[in-house]
């Protein structure tokens, strides 16, 4: 997997510093399930696959695994190339917010609605849509005051949405300050598109 990596990373221009998406799919191939966990890098509205492991179980990746496939690509890559990470609403608890957090890597990564939110300039917690109910759909918010989610410390930002005519939300976390995390965020997509061509493309 190391040469393969390293001969993609070669292809990609260099750019300084290079977006991560994380992602996990599944599907069968024939009779076979397929699981994979995989890392890709953002570049020009493609997702180019730099990292995976193939997960020997159903459902969702662990901290370990996820902890795995970052420490692998700063090992062959360095993680001054990270500009940050991208992930969704399976990739979060206090171990993974915190492994982030620690080794100073920015990330934007969606939260449940019905996650808990601290917030200590006000002393007390509530639920993270509260924050941007009234909101109208289409606005964002960002919260400029650090919360605490998981136990861990980070920024929050929050749109309101419309989904099969259902009122939603779209909530970041993130490392550094709020202001580009749903812009941003929305680059996540680019893997979603990598899997499909995977998959049936």
């Amino acid at each position: 997997m190391e040469w393969i990596s390293r001969l993609i990373f070669a292809l990609i221009p260099t750019e300084g510093s290079y977006i991560l998406v994380m992602d996990r799919t599944n599907w069968k191939f024939g009779k076979q399930d397929i699981n994979i966990l995989m890392l890709g890098i953002s570049y020009k509205n493609m997702c180019f696959p730099i990292l995976f492991k193939m997960l020997d179980k159903r459902g969702n990746s662990n901290t370990n695994e996820r902890k795995e496939l970052i420490n692998t690509f700063i090992d062959w890559f360095g993680k001054d190339c990270i500009d940050c990470v991208l992930a969704d609403r399976e990739f979060v608890g206090e171990d993974w917010i915190s492994y982030l957090n620690d080794r100073q890597i920015k990330y934007y990564i969606r939260i449940r609605n019905n996650f808990k939110v601290y917030l200590p300039s006000k002393q007390k917690e509530i639920t993270a849509s509260h924050l941007f109910n009234n909101l109208k759909p289409g606005q964002t918010r960002q919260y400029h005051k650090i919360v605490r989610i998981h136990n861990q410390l980070c920024y929050i930002s929050g749109t309101k949405v419309i989904t099969d005519g259902k009122i939603d939300f779209c909530i970041i976390i993130g490392f550094n300050k709020p202001e580009k995390a749903l812009d941003t965020y929305k680059i996540r997509w680019q893997i979603e598109t990598l899997f499909k061509a995977f998959k049936s493309s």
